[in-house]
């Protein structure tokens, strides 16, 4: 008998696989040569229980590992298990209503900082008027440029 691979996907999307034909990739005559042997080496008397045996081991085999897959299922996808990872330093807070991020003064610029930033005008700023018209009239106006001064 011929295998025949048939591949494809489900409605879920899922990929599958199926080969018809065959068992354990094995073909009929093949299989058919192993269960001779078998008979001839065991004997008709002692085939039935070797076929017990074997059964028995395959479902305790098969019992064995959809319990170890079950538990590797539980731990994987239980969401009040999961253990906190261990840091080592505490995780910031979130600021409070009103309080500025951590790393921000109050003011909201670092101390010194305002010495080194120019203010935004149209001369060191390209397309601030620009941008400034197609904010509209709800924009703020474009702060007006004090020269510094020592």
């Amino acid at each position: 008998m011929p295998v025949r691979v048939t591949e494809g996907t489900d409605p879920t999307g899922a990929l599958y696989r199926v080969i018809e034909g065959a068992m354990f990739g094995l073909g009929m005559g093949e299989i058919v040569i192993i269960l001779v042997l078998a008979l001839i080496l065991l004997g008709p008397k002692k085939l039935p229980d070797a076929a017990k045996q074997l059964g028995k081991g395959l479902r305790e085999f098969r019992k064995a590992t959809d319990d170890l897959k079950s538990q590797f299922e539980t731990e994987l996808y239980s969401s009040d298990n999961r253990h906190v990872k261990p840091t080592l330093v505490d995780p910031p807070r979130p600021p409070a209503d009103g309080e500025p991020p951590p790393g921000v003064p109050p003011a909201g610029i670092p101390i010194g900082a305002m010495a080194d930033v120019p203010l935004a005008t149209a001369d060191n700023v390209p397309g601030l008027e620009a941008a400034l018209a197609e904010a509209g009239p709800a924009a703020a106006p474009a702060p007006e440029a004090s020269p510094k001064g020592s």
